[in-house]
């Protein structure tokens, strides 16, 4: 249901971003949003709060983020938390950028690793991983010290396993599959 909610939302904003060629500034605003939800979880409860009316939380909204984004995304705020859809912002958020990347052809990448990567290392990968796609693609590198060595990739809703931890994990199916 919430991805449903998330699409829907994020689909009537970029509905009304496009004639105003607005995606990718809307974009950065809902990002800044989501950046405050995040860095202020007590701000992001007050929000998802029942007990706290809905004028009074769209009062909240327009102290806090007046001047520093769009009247158009001021509005949405707005008629989320008349149909008390302040609970998914977080995926509408998420669902909105998707749609933005999608239509400029751009994927979103994670490249999880047991160190970091280097700049060269990960420009490479982003080159490769954009050649192979046919998208441009973005990428982040985060840590994860139990996949051992490797790296997996994990870019839109496509995960490319190429871990030290994968390939023992396969190891052992076709060991025990010989000695059954």
């Amino acid at each position: 249901m919430a991805e449903l909610v998330a699409k829907r939302y994020a689909g009537a904003l970029y509905e009304v971003a496009i004639p105003l060629q607005k995606q990718e500034i809307f974009k950065e605003e809902l990002l800044a949003i989501l950046d405050t939800l995040t860095a202020h979880p007590q701000f992001d409860q007050l929000l998802k709060s029942p007990l706290i009316q809905s004028q009074e939380k769209k009062d909240i909204l327009t102290k806090v983020f007046q001047g520093k984004i769009s009247q158009e995304v001021s509005n949405f705020l707005y008629i989320l938390v008349d149909k008390r859809r302040q609970n998914h912002i977080q995926e509408i958020i998420h669902e909105y950028k998707g749609m933005v990347e999608k239509a400029k052809n751009m994927v979103e990448a994670i490249a999880i690793t047991a160190e970091a990567m280097s700049k060269d290392d990960l420009s490479r990968l982003q080159k490769k991983l954009s050649l192979t796609s046919g998208k441009t693609v973005t990428i982040k590198n985060e840590i994860d010290g139990s996949i051992i060595g490797g790296v997996l990739i994990k870019m839109g809703d496509q995960v490319i396993d190429g871990t030290i931890k994968n390939r023992l994990a396969q190891m052992k199916e076709q060991l025990s599959q010989i000695i059954v």
